[in-house]
C-alpha cells in the first residue's frame, strides 16, 4: 500500500498538507522520512479499522441480561421511563458481590413478564426466595446507591427516583436550579385543587336556647316538679 501525499494549491503552486512543495526527484532526506512517516501513519488506521468496526458491530456480553433487569425494574417500581444506563450500573454494582448475587439478579429478570403490577412482581419474587433482593433493587433505584456504608456504590444521584414528587419544584440537593436566589421566587403551580374559601354565613348559636322555628316555645322549667 502506497500513500500520495495531499496536495493543495498555493500561491506559488501546489503544496503537501503541512505547506511544503511537493517532493522532486533528489529530494532532501527530511522529506523523505515526512512521507514514509505518513505512510506508515495510514497502514496502521488501515489495520485498526476492521477491529473497531467489529467491536462496535459485536453486542456486549450483558446486554440480553441488562435488558431482563430493565424490565423487572420497571414492573417493580412502577416506573416505565427508566433510564438503561443507570439500570446497567445498578445490575453491574449488584452482581459484582458474588456468583449467588449475580444469579438472583438474573432470576428476577426471568420474572417479569411485561404484565404484572409492582405488587404481584413482588409475590412472584418471595415466592421464589428473592424478596429481599428485589426490595434491594427497589432501594437502589430509589436511593440511587447499590449497598450503605463504606461499601456503598453510587449508581445515579440526580435520577434517584426519591426526588421525582418534589421534581417540579425543587432540584436535587446541591444542584443550582435558576440563578442566584431562585428559591426567593414563588414555587410553579402543582397539580392540586384550589382551596375552598369557607362560608361567611352566619352560624347557628350552639349555646344557650334553640332558635324556634314555629309556634312558640315551652318556657323552660326553673322549678323541681312533684313526683306522680
Amino acid at each position: 500500500m502506497t500513500l500520495v501525499p495531499l496536495q493543495t494549491p498555493g500561491p506559488e503552486g501546489p503544496t503537501d498538507v503541512d505547506g511544503a512543495p511537493p517532493e522532486a526527484p533528489g529530494a532532501p532526506a527530511a522529506s523523505r522520512r515526512r512521507t514514509f512517516v505518513m505512510e506508515v501513519a495510514g497502514l496502521a488506521i488501515a489495520g485498526a479499522l476492521p477491529s473497531v468496526v467489529q467491536a462496535q458491530a459485536r453486542p456486549s456480553a450483558g446486554s440480553a441480561d441488562d435488558g431482563a433487569f430493565l424490565r423487572f425494574s420497571m414492573a417493580i417500581t412502577g416506573h416505565a421511563d427508566l433510564d438503561p444506563t443507570t439500570a446497567a450500573r445498578i445490575r453491574s454494582a449488584m452482581t459484582a458481590v458474588g456468583a449467588d448475587a449475580a444469579r438472583q439478579i438474573q432470576e428476577l429478570g426471568r420474572l417479569a413478564t411485561g404484565s404484572d403490577a409492582s405488587q404481584a412482581l413482588l409475590e412472584k419474587a418471595a415466592a421464589a426466595g428473592l424478596r429481599d433482593t428485589a426490595l434491594a433493587v427497589v432501594a437502589a433505584w430509589y436511593t440511587g446507591t447499590v449497598g450503605s456504608g463504606p461499601d456503598g456504590v453510587v449508581v445515579a444521584y440526580r435520577d434517584a427516583l426519591m426526588y421525582r414528587p418534589v421534581a417540579d419544584a425543587q432540584t436535587a440537593p446541591t444542584y443550582c436550579s435558576d440563578g442566584p436566589a431562585w428559591w426567593t421566587r414563588d414555587p410553579p403551580a402543582v397539580g392540586v385543587a384550589a382551596p375552598v374559601e369557607r362560608s361567611t354565613a352566619t352560624p347557628p348559636p350552639t349555646t344557650g336556647f334553640p332558635v324556634p322555628t314555629t309556634g312558640t316555645p315551652a318556657p323552660p322549667r326553673s322549678t323541681p316538679q312533684p313526683r306522680r
